[in-house]
């Protein structure tokens, strides 16, 4: 489950509670049983099609580690060039701030009263890390609880100081180089997902969260040195192996409706873009590769896909 958290929560919710993670970077080994994938390796790809200028689209990683804000230079160069830049949300600060009502409960509602008293002590010594008092703590929905004790401890928790996220620097870049900017999902969309989950869905979510907290910093290791290693394909095998552990509800909101139908509604909201050329595309990583991944999906509409990082 820990693997899940990580690899799925929206970039709106990253910004919100994601930290840095360690220093080192280990040799990534794949998981058992990994089976090769359509474009699972990669992380830069180039849309050509007759009669249109070439687009790219780009891999990202929802986090603040600096090795993943590192952008190489030909990644560089077509985000520099492109006309119009498209990402999976907005993450400009004033949509964050209203997003993060989201997170709280109705009002005379209780997190403690909803998973009760011994768990909500357990999860309170938890969250206190992060900055959060018990009496906030019972403010939050179930499902946000099990996101924020699912991420790092934010960066000036470990650092003293404050990190951006890669996904928000690029939307900023792009504003100010006067670039068209545009959001294939809105925040209500990504956060409709979590808020919908059943409550023993919500309840199993936050239990497993729990559970692993203590394999964090471990885990996001793991991932990120798949994601700097272009082996894409990589952390979808690693969330098919952690959803063998989990209910049939919870394993369909995880790649279902976090992963394909939304994989669908993007490639569907990007056509429209990619038809006039010279787009920049900011999605994901994970949301690539696969029968079912985007550029699989770009390959059925008659795109030619070719690897360029």
């Amino acid at each position: 489950m820990t693997m899940l958290a990580r690899a799925f929560f929206t970039s709106i919710f990253l910004s919100l509670f994601m930290g840095l993670s360690s220093p080192a970077l280990a040799e990534p080994l794949p998981p058992e049983n990994c089976i090769d994938r359509p474009f699972d390796e990669g992380r830069l790809w180039k849309l050509s099609r007759e009669g249109v200028p070439p687009s790219y689209i780009f891999g990202t990683m929802h986090s603040r580690d600096p090795r993943i804000l590192y952008l190489p230079g030909v990644v560089m160069q077509v985000f520099i060039a492109s006309s119009t830049a498209v990402f999976e949300t907005s993450l400009k600060d004033d949509e964050l701030a209203r997003n993060q009502q989201r997170l709280l409960l109705r009002p005379g509602e209780s997190l403690r009263e909803k998973i009760g008293a011994e768990r909500f002590d357990s999860l309170a010594k938890l969250v206190t890390p992060y900055g959060m008092s018990p009496a906030t703590l019972d403010r939050i929905k179930v499902w946000a609880a099990a996101t924020i004790i699912s991420q790092p401890l934010p960066a000036s928790g470990k650092t003293g100081r404050s990190l951006t996220l890669l996904d928000k620097e690029l939307e900023k870049s792009a504003r100010i180089a006067g670039k068209r900017v545009v959001a294939l999902e809105s925040n209500k969309e990504q956060l409709d997902i979590f808020d919908t989950m059943p409550p023993t869905v919500q309840l199993e979510y936050l239990d497993q969260a729990m559970a692993e907290h203590s394999e964090l910093d471990e885990e996001l290791e793991k991932m990120t040195s798949y994601y700097l290693s272009g082996n894409t394909g990589w952390i979808a095998c690693d969330l098919e192996e952690t959803l063998a552990g989990v209910s049939s509800a919870l394993n369909k909101i995880m790649t279902a409706d976090l992963i394909y139908i939304r994989n669908h509604r993007m490639v569907e909201r990007m056509l429209p873009e990619l038809a006039r050329g010279n787009v920049f595309v900011g999605v994901g990583a994970l949301h690539l590769p696969g029968d079912e991944g985007i550029l699989s999906l770009l390959e059925e509409k008659g795109y030619v896909i070719e690897r360029k990082y």
